[in-house]
Parts: C-alpha cells; structure tokens; sequence
C-alpha cells in the first residue's frame, strides 16, 4: 500500500522548463529534515528524463539545513549518471552558501551566485 505524502506547507517548490531539455526547480522556505524528501522526490523525478541541464535555484531558501544538502549530493550523483549537468543557484543567501561551504558540498556540487541566461538554463 502506498500512503501519499502532502508536501510540507514550509517549502514551496515549482519547476519550470525555460529551454528545451532544461529545468528550473525554484524553492522557496526551509529545506531541512522535514522538507527535504519533497525536494528529493521532485529532483529525482526531473532527472529520470534525463535533461540536459537541471538548475536548482535556492535564492529564496531561508535555512538549509543537512538533509537538504545530502539531496542536493544525491541529485548531483543522479545527474552525473544520467549526464546532466546540475547547478545550484544560491543568490544572496548567506544560509545557503554557509551550509554549502562548510559541508564541503560546494567542492562537489557546481555553485552559483545567479541563474544562467534563460536560453541555457
């Protein structure tokens, strides 16, 4: 039996596709143990597609805590098997970028500052 999940009212995610073979996934809230595995089912089921660029945009993201990191290394992995190439928008968020830095996932996961151009995002 499978029980459905409700997504956790703390994050809210939304996926766009800007280009062709590119996703958006945008989050906005607290990405920590109890909203992670939203964003862990919602990562994996854009990578089974397999597009060519995936862009998580964490810019409006107030805490992210480890479970939210340990998706973010998963994803990555995920993409790397599917050859696609995943980058983490952090915009001006010193949470995100403190919690990047000090796990050590900015060393494994590609980081930015900002969105790429929409034509390749």
């Amino acid at each position: 039996m499978k029980i459905s999940r409700q997504p956790h009212p703390a994050l809210r995610l939304r996926t766009a596709w800007p280009a062709p073979h590119a996703v958006l996934i945008t989050a906005r809230g607290d990405l920590d143990t109890a909203t992670a595995a939203d964003l862990a089912t919602l990562l994996s089921d854009r990578l089974w597609a397999a597009p060519e660029r995936l862009v998580v945009d964490l810019s409006e993201v107030d805490f992210l805590g480890v479970a939210g990191v340990r998706v973010l290394l998963h994803a990555a992995l995920q993409a790397e098997q599917k050859g696609t190439a995943l980058l983490v928008v952090t915009g001006r968020s010193p949470f995100v970028r403190r919690a990047l830095r000090v796990t050590g996932a900015d060393q494994r996961v590609t980081v930015a500052d900002r969105r790429p151009e929409p034509a390749t995002a």
